[in-house]
């Protein structure tokens, strides 16, 4: 097994990908190429992607393609945001099998849990799959598809992201197989001797205590521990620091329990999501998620530091605790985690190499929304970092 990574910055799109994938070829020795992933700056001339797609196809003849644009990409050593770039990410999988999809727009309509996705990814529940998972969420519902792979295939990893880079429908490219659509999603399901790790790196810190969410009604939450929910947050920030005021006063954020059985919850047990509303007269707060009675909420604050900290940490325990280090890293980066946040551009991939030392192949892209499991459930994120880790099982 052997993943390779490579990124070119040529103005020119087909010297940019033929450049990445010489540096593909040579990484793999040799080896086919079963499987790789493309990601393209949507600042070339969209005119030029399906021959790029082409291109890619003569140099690896990989068995199966799948990618989309954008707005930045992270390859090997370099971060590039707001730049033209070409970013590829292949894998040598002996013995692994690969299950390619396209979904569009009109299928994803009519597609329900169950049979539909079974015949779609054309492989059984019981061969407990990994998927990666790219969608346009400019003509489709990346969460249906979520909810109704979650249902059909429960407790499998999914990692993925959302393109990004475009303003209208049309504007972001999907690369599946020899074709580049405009629309719907792509991904694979993988089954065999691979390994599929995955962390979700929030960019958030909890404030204040954890509470039970006692009155509740889809995305309005009355009451936390039995008194109003505004009354609650105000509390809180009364008793921040001036530091944590500053940043609360720009987003607070909600972190909802995934799993209630624990009798400890940390960081990562927390699906966070934002705080979009108060209603001062009724005391309500409003989430970006629905929220049930007896579920655990905790606010949460984000800043670069916090950023910074959590995804070494998250980095540093899953090499303390995984017995072989990734053979290859998908990164998939919200565009909110890049020079604006931290104010320099390669600083998750820089903490990365850190911790996994320079010679493990990376590949990804700045995202619309992240695809992770959180709690063992797969979710669409924000502000997230959301790695898959690649080896031999």
């Amino acid at each position: 097994m052997r993943f390779a990574s490579a990124i070119s910055e040529s103005t020119h799109l087909r010297n940019a990908v033929d450049q990445a994938c010489r540096q593909i070829l040579d990484q793999l020795i040799g080896n086919p190429c079963h499987w790789a992933c493309v990601f393209i700056s949507p600042l070339y001339q969209q005119a030029d992607w399906a021959e790029a797609n082409q291109v890619i196809h003569d140099h690896l003849r990989p068995a199966v393609l799948m990618g989309c644009s954008g707005h930045g990409v992270i390859g090997t050593d370099r971060v590039v945001e707001a730049v033209p770039a070409v970013s590829i990410f292949a894998a040598h999988l002996p013995d692994v099998r690969l299950y390619p999809f396209l979904i569009s727009p009109e299928e994803l309509e009519l597609a329900s849990p169950g049979g539909f996705w079974v015949d779609k990814v054309g492989i059984p529940a019981q061969e407990r799959p990994n998927f990666v998972l790219l969608a346009d969420p400019a003509t489709c519902d990346p969460s249906k598809i979520l909810n109704e792979l979650n249902e059909t295939f429960p407790g499998c990893p999914i990692i993925g992201g959302l393109a990004s880079g475009g303003e209208e429908p049309g504007e972001h490219v999907l690369f599946y197989d020899t074709e580049a659509h405009r629309a719907g999603a792509v991904g694979v399901a993988m089954t065999g001797p691979l390994r599929c790790e995955t962390l979700i790196a929030s960019g958030c810190r909890p404030v204040g205590q954890p509470f039970v969410v006692t009155k509740a009604e889809e995305h309005v939450v009355w009451e936390l521990g039995g008194r109003q929910a505004l009354e609650v947050l105000r509390e809180l920030f009364v008793g921040l620091s001036p530091t944590d005021q500053a940043l609360a006063q720009h987003a607070v954020f909600v972190g909802m329990v995934i799993n209630e059985m624990k009798p400890r919850f940390s960081p990562q047990d927390f699906l966070i999501r934002h705080l979009v509303g108060i209603d001062p007269p009724s005391g309500a707060i409003a989430v970006e998620e629905s929220i049930h009675v007896g579920q655990t909420l905790q606010f949460h604050l984000r800043d670069p530091s916090a950023s910074r900290g959590e995804l070494r940490r998250l980095l540093r325990d899953h090499v303390a605790a995984s017995q072989a280090a990734p053979h290859g890293v998908l990164l998939f980066n919200c565009v909110g985690r890049g020079k604006t946040f931290y104010g320099s551009t390669p600083h998750d991939l820089r903490t990365i190499r850190e911790v996994m030392g320079s010679r493990v192949p990376i590949s990804g892209f700045f995202c619309n929304g992240e695809i992770g499991p959180v709690g063992g459930i797969n979710f669409l994120h924000g502000y997230t970092a959301s790695l898959g880790l690649f080896g031999p099982r």
